[in-house]
């Protein structure tokens, strides 16, 4: 361990700790080149080292810290850790397509979450060799070394992590400058994050929803690294809300943060904590998702998706491709369908999906409508 490592608290040294074992573990399964996988819904795989290590990350840390709140991908969300002040923030393994597939680029993600803000951070990349370290007040460190994002102040030739399509969708009213970016680009987030704190990119951009677990880390290890993590509106992240989930994310240095902010706040994206109106921005206080309001009535949701021809708008691209997802009876149900249907879009923003509230029937024979 070098010396700048233990400007850390011992609870930031146990996470450290922890992620190197966990990583050497789900290296072990890595290095068999097969390992047993299936998907948890469509669109989202899961092996059996994410829950082997999920299950040792647990066992290690709630070991020390029996009393904080336990939040993972791996793990069924708990109303409980909702309700506590201090919680574990665990992705197992963030980047399971690249793990799955044999790429290096996959890591293990560990935060500590106090009053909805990460506190401390570890980001441990087994193949490249790369361990990210953050704690509140304390800095961020690379192996051991300290970390500071880029002073970058323009966008015209930033060093960009995000994806390619994205940016040159011709829906952007001012068409993006001239970037250098990341190819391959890394389906882990974090490790996305980790890159922009240690100076090598200037900026990642993802304009669609992501998990707690895939930001919590990272988040710490930026700010820490003198940069901002956010919302693509600018937005602080909230984290274990009802939904733990943000709806989007914008990392830069303090120059270039709100140049970026200011060229995509006008695409718009649903809180996933959404109260009343999904795109206003939120406010510091716990959120309430419209999927745990109660039904009044039986009413008729349908869910479809399809490419829009604007990001910025809802008019499809190809009505004789839009995905019909199902008819359902309640909110709750054509909102968990919405989900599991939604998430199998990430990083293609003018890929859409939405739920349509029918209140009312047209009988075209009678001519009589119908309220619902």
């Amino acid at each position: 361990m070098q010396a700048t490592e233990r400007r850390f608290s011992d609870r930031t040294q146990l996470l450290r700790e922890v992620a190197l074992e966990a990583g050497s573990l789900a290296l072990a399964y890595f290095e068999k080149g097969t390992v047993p996988s299936w998907e948890k819904y469509p669109g989202h795989p899961v092996t059996e080292a994410d829950i082997a290590v999920n299950k040792l990350v647990h066992d290690r840390l709630m070991g020390a810290y029996g009393d904080y709140g336990w939040l993972s991908e791996e793990t069924a969300l708990s109303r409980h850790t909702q309700r506590l002040e201090t919680v574990w923030c665990v992705d197992p393994i963030d980047g399971t397509r690249a793990f799955m597939s044999g790429q290096a680029y996959w890591c293990i993600g560990l935060s500590v979450i106090e009053h909805g803000q990460p506190v401390a951070g570890v980001v441990h990349a087994p193949v490249l060799g790369e361990t990210y370290c953050a704690e509140r007040g304390k800095g961020a460190t690379l192996n051991g070394d300290p970390i500071q994002t880029s002073t970058r102040e323009q966008e015209d030739g930033c060093r960009m992590i995000a994806a390619e399509s994205m940016l040159n969708h011709p829906a952007w009213k001012v068409p993006w400058p001239d970037m250098h970016l990341a190819n391959p680009k890394p389906n882990a987030t974090l490790l996305r994050m980790c890159w922009v704190a240690s100076g090598t990119w200037d900026a990642t951009l993802v304009l669609w929803r992501k998990s707690d677990w895939d930001l919590a880390a990272g988040t710490v290890i930026v700010n820490e690294a003198g940069g901002i993590a956010s919302t693509h509106l600018g937005e602080p992240f909230i984290f274990n809300r009802s939904e733990p989930a943000q709806r989007s994310l914008i990392a830069a240095g303090k120059a270039l943060h709100p140049l970026l902010v200011e060229r995509v706040k006008g695409v718009r994206l649903p809180d996933p904590n959404w109260t009343v109106r999904p795109y206003d921005k939120t406010e510091t206080t716990e959120q309430k998702p419209m999927a745990d309001m109660p039904e009044a009535k039986q009413l008729l949701h349908i869910v479809i998706g399809g490419e829009l021809k604007d990001v910025k708008g809802v008019e499809f691209e190809d009505l004789s491709k839009i995905d019909f997802v199902g008819a359902f009876p309640s909110y709750k149900a054509a909102y968990d369908a919405w989900k599991s249907a939604a998430q199998r879009t990430v990083d293609n923003a003018e890929m859409r999906y939405f739920i349509l509230h029918a209140h009312r029937l047209l009988d075209p024979e009678t001519g009589s409508h119908h309220h619902v």
